[in-house]
């Protein structure tokens, strides 16, 4: 034991006398990484502000149930959209193209400019052609924006960073407000094909109410008294219960059609906001105190581990160059 012990003690003496015997380039080096870092966060960064909204989850059955075509879809990706969860489409959504396109065609006031611009503009993305410039500002967006769902109350969270307060929370509550136009839209043409479909469907099921009810009523004028045959009042009942069927679909298609020419005129708001994009106060980057610190200590450490390695190994280095070199 003390053997090993003394070992241990030469080994950590082995590495810290060369740090020691370096301790002024170590510090200078760990003095210019930690000038250039503080000259780079205070001078050359831009500043970004985060603002945040939040997203309560759809719960009206109407609503939910003219949008079942985005579970289908999400059925079909792996997940599983029951009823209300149809917030967990939410941040595909605000991050697709359409959505994006609309947000940074829209104009915003900016302290930047002494009128109103769009995000191409703002983002000094306009070097290419309208279509590279589009796609180029549509991958930024993406790379500014984050959404989050909260698995137990399916409460979505936006947050957008910009490098102006005001324009965060411009921008992030015309994400907000092309998502509800997107779904609203969705929804009455949704609601207007299911008219359709069932104005069809009414039509054809009227024309066969009609033909089970005039056969209904050519059998009673053929067959006055039909209580002394039991097989003409089996054919009776028979007519009888389609005509019944018949009325019951066409009942239950024209309820169907007035719901889906109210979903088809109703224009409201869909998506349920808990907390509208405010300019936020503080800046959320750079974090200059954290990026001052971590350079200071991986410089320390990287550049005395170098000197330590040079004197340790640096022979077996030197050796092993000279070796691959011939």
């Amino acid at each position: 034991m003390p053997k090993s012990t003394e070992q241990d003690t030469v080994r950590f003496q082995d590495i810290m006398i060369p740090v020691w015997a370096n301790r002024k380039p170590i510090l200078a080096v760990t003095f210019i990484v930690t000038l250039l870092t503080i000259i780079v966060n205070y001078v050359f960064l831009p500043h970004y502000f985060k603002a945040t909204a939040s997203l309560l989850p759809e719960t009206e059955k109407s609503k939910l149930s003219s949008l079942g075509q985005f579970a289908d879809v999400a059925q079909l990706a792996g997940v599983n959209i029951p009823g209300s969860e149809i917030a967990r489409l939410y941040p595909a959504i605000v991050s697709s193209e359409t959505i994006l396109r609309s947000v940074i065609e829209r104009k915003y006031h900016s302290d930047r400019f002494p009128d109103s611009v769009n995000l191409l503009t703002y983002l000094d993305i306009t070097k290419g052609t309208p279509e590279e410039n589009m796609y180029e500002a549509v991958g930024f967006m993406r790379s500014l924006l984050s959404a989050s769902l909260d698995g137990k109350t399916s409460i979505v969270t936006l947050s957008l960073e910009m490098r102006e307060p005001m324009v965060a929370a411009d921008v992030l509550n015309e994400i907000v407000r092309q998502l509800d136009e997107f779904i609203r839209t969705k929804k009455i043409t949704n609601a207007t094909e299911q008219r359709r479909w069932i104005d069809e469907r009414l039509k054809e099921v009227e024309g066969e109410l009609r033909n089970a009810e005039e056969a209904l009523k050519n059998f009673r004028e053929k067959n006055r008294i039909v209580d002394a045959s039991p097989q003409l009042r089996l054919i009776q009942e028979r007519l009888g219960r389609e005509v019944q069927v018949k009325t019951t679909v066409f009942v239950e298609l024209k309820r169907q059609y007035e719901l889906a020419r109210i979903e088809e005129i109703k224009n409201v708001t869909v998506v349920n906001i808990l907390d509208s994009a405010t300019p936020p106060v503080k800046k959320s980057r750079p974090q200059r105190v954290i990026n001052i610190l971590s350079f200071f200590f991986l410089s320390l450490l990287g550049s005395s581990a170098y000197f330590s390695v040079r004197s340790l190994y640096g022979e077996r280095i030197g050796n092993f160059m000279r070796t691959l070199r011939s």
